[in-house]
């Protein structure tokens, strides 16, 4: 790839930046979705734990949606601000845009399996099991980052272009937090909402992540297509809307 080490360089300045002024450093990437998961395990386990079906475990359970909707809403913010923010990089010297949404949503990825060390302490912790299947995980983390990466590619343009943008994908990404199951059994809900829920792309990525890491969910086939189909056609998209609006756009950082 021609700008491979250029995407390496910039994964490694956003890990670098992200944590520059903290004690803790990169610590926080495990700290942060274990202090989540304590807090809403007080909160919830009494409702929801026992309508985990079979010998589903509620922590882990609830730790992985935790560690996967904090890679996509983070992901997904954090992509689409990259090229504005870049912009006086952007205005002096030629650097193909594109890398900075994609190394935003790589550097979430690194953060996204480094997450998975507590996780694996959560697992052990309750009783749940590493399922053999865990290496699989690389696939939806992967698959993640390009759904991640197509959705900046767009937003960067419009958060360029609109200031409102960035207060209406706030909004939207707490309400796709809650229409995901993160912190509770989909099987709690009646068969019309269990529709809607299902056709939120993120929650076949959970389950299959669930089920992955430690056989604590159930998948499909139609999963699996949900998840490539939707990584797929999103860094298609993305990067095809970037291409065709920035000519226009450029003028405006």
């Amino acid at each position: 790839m021609k700008y491979a080490q250029l995407i390496r360089l910039l994964v490694n300045r956003e890990l670098t930046l992200r944590y520059k002024r903290s004690v803790i450093g990169i610590g926080w990437t495990l700290l942060n979705p274990m202090l989540t998961s304590f807090v809403l395990w007080v909160v919830f386990s009494f409702v929801f734990a026992s309508r985990l079906p079979g010998t589903q475990q509620y922590a882990p359970y609830l730790m992985a949606g935790i560690l996967l909707n904090t890679f996509f809403s983070q992901g997904v913010t954090i992509s689409a601000e990259s090229i504005a923010s870049n912009g006086p990089v952007l205005t002096k010297i030629y650097v193909p845009p594109q890398v900075f949404p994609i190394s935003t949503a790589l550097a979430g990825l690194v953060n996204f399996f480094i997450g998975m060390i507590p996780l694996t302490i959560v697992c052990l912790i309750s009783g749940q099991s590493i399922a053999w299947t865990m290496p699989l995980v690389i696939v939806v983390g992967v698959c993640l980052a390009l759904l991640t990466a197509g959705i900046g590619l767009t937003l960067s343009i419009m958060y360029i272009r609109y200031d409102d943008m960035r207060n209406i994908v706030n909004v939207l990404l707490m309400i796709l937090m809650y229409f995901t199951p993160v912190f509770y059994p989909i099987s709690i809900l009646s068969p019309r909402l269990q529709q809607v829920i299902q056709m939120n792309p993120l929650t076949s990525y959970l389950d299959i992540f669930r089920w992955a890491f430690s056989n604590n969910a159930s998948v499909t086939v139609s999963d699996w297509v949900f998840m490539f189909s939707t990584s797929a056609l999103s860094i298609i998209v993305g990067t095809i809307v970037f291409k065709k609006f920035w000519p226009r756009t450029v003028a405006m950082l």
